[in-house]
């Protein structure tokens, strides 16, 4: 069945799912239009290995539109399996279990799974500095802070690169709780890129994200730990760039087909109605490395209002083959086309999907 945020409950089963997505995101603090306003202006990326109460931390770097061939650029993580169906798998799962796990999806276009996607032990792999921050991924892939920014490189076989990221005031919250708590930040950045035989000297918008979470590696019971899953199934995060000053975040997240957050938005959550629906599939399905048949987009929507005025009408196609890592999902790019404030816009974008129903 093709995803919509507007399809509408048929029977008891997608009524109860609603009813416990509004409750889900009530309990993670997914933010609504009137909070976003009143919360923090500032940010840290402090990981969850510092608290008592989260278990799990994701960072990304995502750019939407580099030069060709590169056309994306993904840097995301997940460090920590948090015990959602969108978030989990068994694949190359650390010794130690799902706390002890940690996966990035490092790539571009030019990238396949076997190059971008790694996993790692948190505690043999992965090193943090606290003041200032820092991250590094088995000296593969370092990002630390650096003067008023930070600083992303990369050294690895198949891609290196080193871009500097300079944070604007732009900050949008997702959910803000004492159970989850994730942000991003509009950064612009510079630098350069070499992968394949390809060189490009880069510059921008992008966007830096992070959570720290409550996990299901926190129960003490290891059968519980090992098995439970909360069933939320479907997730899609995507970045526009409209301009070299506005950028668009554009997230659905759904418990059984039924959402518990649709948002886009830079410092401004758009508070009417949001329509996100995927309008046909790619002929075949991906397999994921855990032998899961996934169906992703060939085509989709989004629609979004503001102060009860249309705002965003755009049609996009996904033209990018599919990487594997993103969670238990895959990052690719697409060309959209459509209408921004009335005014007639087209470009690329970067796509983040999972749908484990």
């Amino acid at each position: 069945m093709l995803i919509s945020s507007h399809r509408l409950p048929k029977g008891l089963k997608d009524k109860v799912n609603q009813k416990v997505a509004k409750i889900s995101g009530l309990l993670l603090g997914a933010v609504t239009p009137e909070r976003q306003s009143a919360l923090p202006k500032e940010f840290e990326l402090s990981p969850h290995t510092l608290y008592k109460r989260f278990r799990s931390t994701h960072y990304g770097i995502m750019v939407p539109d580099l030069p060709e061939p590169f056309r994306y650029l993904s840097w995301a993580s997940v460090l920590g399996y948090v015990g959602f169906t969108i978030t989990d798998t068994n694949y190359q799962m650390s010794k130690d279990g799902k706390g002890d796990t940690a996966s990035l999806v490092h790539g571009t276009a030019l990238s396949t799974t076997s190059e971008a996607y790694r996993t790692y032990s948190i505690k043999n792999d992965i090193k943090f500095s606290q003041n200032p921050f820092g991250i590094n991924f088995d000296n593969q892939t370092i990002l630390h802070e650096q003067g008023d920014g930070f600083v992303l490189i990369t050294k690895r076989e198949d891609l290196e690169l080193e871009l500097y990221l300079k944070p604007t005031k732009a900050i949008s919250w997702f959910a803000y709780s004492g159970l989850y708590k994730h942000f991003s930040v509009l950064m612009q950045y510079e630098g350069h890129i070499k992968q394949k035989g390809n060189s490009e000297i880069v510059q921008g918008l992008c966007t830096l994200e992070s959570w720290k979470a409550i996990a299901t590696s926190m129960l003490k019971n290891k059968w519980l730990v090992e098995n439970i899953q909360l069933p939320v199934k479907v997730f899609s995060y995507q970045v526009i760039n409209i301009d070299h000053e506005q950028q668009l975040l554009l997230a659905f997240i759904c418990y059984e087909d039924q959402p518990i957050m649709t948002s886009d938005g830079t410092s401004i959550q758009y508070n009417g109605d949001i329509l996100f629906e995927v309008t046909s599939l790619q002929p075949e399905p991906q397999i994921t490395p855990d032998n899961f048949s996934m169906n992703v987009p060939n085509t989709f929507r989004w629609v979004a209002y503001h102060n009860n005025q249309k705002v965003l009408d755009i049609s996009a196609h996904v033209d990018t083959p599919y990487c594997f890592g993103l969670a238990a999902g895959f990052v690719s790019s697409y060309a959209w086309q459509g209408e921004f404030h009335d005014q007639a816009l087209e470009g690329r974008g970067y796509l983040e999907y999972i749908d484990r129903r």
